[in-house]
């Protein structure tokens, strides 16, 4: 075993290098929430359309992640394995998620299709760039086997942030009422996505500096990779298929797949549910992203708090079984309320029907917050396992490995949910809120049958992750590492 570096971080330079998780916050509410909704019934896009681009862009993100991982892996430059990549990436990425809002040129489905494609292609490429090398640099910031939690947490508390911002910004101050988009109707006003272009290119600009900056000064105690020969495919095809061979990373792996199609079926339906659905008006949920902000701390914190002493796999398994639990029942419940002669939920418009879904809000996002703290430490732990067995440190093919074939099935979910809104009648976005009841009810029942068959199919493989705290100690202590 070559001789180990020994040197330790403080807490400030783990929470500013977290700071880059809110760039990938930004990128998933902006696809999460409001690239589908923009396209399609804002600029006409038929939604099957706008499903093919943003499917196809994340096979070519699946391809390049784990390329991209296995690359900073074995690159050898005065800036290290890591921090070339991220450096490279912040100003290319801003410019895409302007590019992606602002005014197009024509309203042609041709045109709206390309343009679509192309800067979703390419602003998954960038936060490639970005992401992998700088989340790669997690398990090598720290070893300890909690330690990885309060990591993470930071990393979710970042990722958080940079959604909220975006969210209640949008909601409160983008997205006003005008005589022209009244009510819930409002989600559609095309000057708000324009302001949206410039802030979120301003924030991906301030966090990804600052993420990168943060450890800069660390470079020259980060690992150091042996002189080798130039990255081959089929190296890398070797790489890919050892760590399959590791069972605690291949239930993550698998847990992930089924996650990842769950979110391609819902990437984008939030806010087609927040207008039809319970036909809120921007400024009533503007306040939402913050609640959920405030509960995604607290998550974080109760994660960190109570994983101490206990099994990861455990507190993730517990955590993300109440998530499931909770999420779909405000949903089942609207929709049997016609059947009842007694009112099951709250009325539209209602105060206790905002009440009741703030706090489902923040119960559903403790939960889940908890969940994934846990869970990308559990897949940290998994780098040190997979030392013991190959000699190498392969944080980036480990943390964006996955990614090939998750990413996939998330591109497969996309891809037929663009078509289950065509089928259901999403394609006319012309029609008011009235004529569009009968489409989002069957899009509800669909998400209601779909979401906990696939989450607790994941939950399955998570329980059979094997790596526990004494093996992960044991691990660290025979490769040479101090926590």
């Amino acid at each position: 075993m070559s001789e180990v570096k020994e040197f330790k971080v403080s807490n400030l330079t783990l929470f500013l290098h977290s700071a880059g998780s809110g760039v990938v916050g930004i990128k998933n509410v902006i696809f999460g929430a409001w690239v589908l909704l923009y396209y399609n019934q804002v600029l006409g896009l038929q939604p099957y359309l706008a499903s093919i681009a943003i499917g196809v862009s994340l096979f070519f993100d699946a391809i390049s992640d784990p390329l991209v991982g296995v690359w900073s892996d074995r690159i050898r430059s005065r800036l290290g394995r890591r921090h070339p990549f991220i450096y490279a990436s912040i100003i290319p990425l801003a410019i895409c998620v302007w590019l992606l809002f602002t005014p197009p040129n024509s309203y042609d489905q041709s045109y709206l299709f390309i343009k679509l494609l192309v800067l979703t292609i390419l602003i998954r490429l960038a936060i490639t760039f970005f992401e992998t090398p700088r989340a790669a640099l997690g398990p090598e910031l720290t070893k300890d086997y909690d330690r990885r939690n309060l990591l993470n947490g930071m990393g979710i508390f970042f990722g958080y942030v940079g959604a909220i911002v975006i969210g209640f910004v949008m909601l409160e101050y983008f997205l006003p009422e005008t005589e022209q988009f009244q009510g819930s109707t409002a989600f559609l006003n095309p000057e708000g996505y324009e302001k949206l272009a410039y802030f979120a290119a301003f924030l991906v600009i301030i966090l990804g500096v600052t993420a990168a900056s943060s450890t800069h000064k660390h470079i020259k105690d980060l690992h150091v990779v042996e002189p080798s020969g130039p990255i081959k495919l089929k190296n890398v095809l070797a790489e890919v298929i050892e760590a399959l061979s590791n069972r605690s990373w291949l239930m993550i792996f698998l847990a992930g797949c089924l996650y990842a199609l769950f979110l391609g079926l819902n990437n984008g339906i939030a806010n087609y549910i927040s207008v039809y659905f319970w036909q809120w008006t921007p400024s009533d949920i503007s306040i939402f992203p913050l609640a959920g902000g405030i509960s995604a701390i607290i998550g974080a914190v109760i994660a960190v708090a109570i994983s101490k002493g206990r099994e990861k796999r455990i507190i993730a398994l517990l955590a993300f079984t109440g998530t499931i639990a909770i999420s779909y029942i405000p949903f089942i419940l609207r929709l049997v309320d016609p059947y009842f002669e007694v009112q099951t939920f709250p009325l539209n418009g209602s105060d206790a029907l905002w009440w009741v879904m703030l706090m489902h809000l923040c119960v559903t996002d403790i939960f889940s917050v908890m969940g994934w703290v846990v869970m990308i430490s559990m897949m940290f732990d998994v780098v040190e396992d997979s030392q013991m067995r190959t000699g190498r440190r392969d944080e980036g093919l480990f943390l964006s490995g996955p990614g090939l074939f998750q990413k996939i099935f998330s591109g497969l979910g996309v891809f037929i949910i663009g078509f289950v809104l065509q089928f259901l009648g999403f394609d006319n976005s012309q029609s008011n809120v009235e004529q569009m009841q009968e489409p989002i009810n069957n899009l509800v029942i669909f998400v209601c049958i779909s979401g906990p068959i696939l989450n607790f199919a994941g939950l399955g493989f998570i329980y059979f992750y094997s790596i526990t705290r004494d093996s992960h100690t044991s691990a660290v202590d025979e490769l040479g590492y101090k926590t």
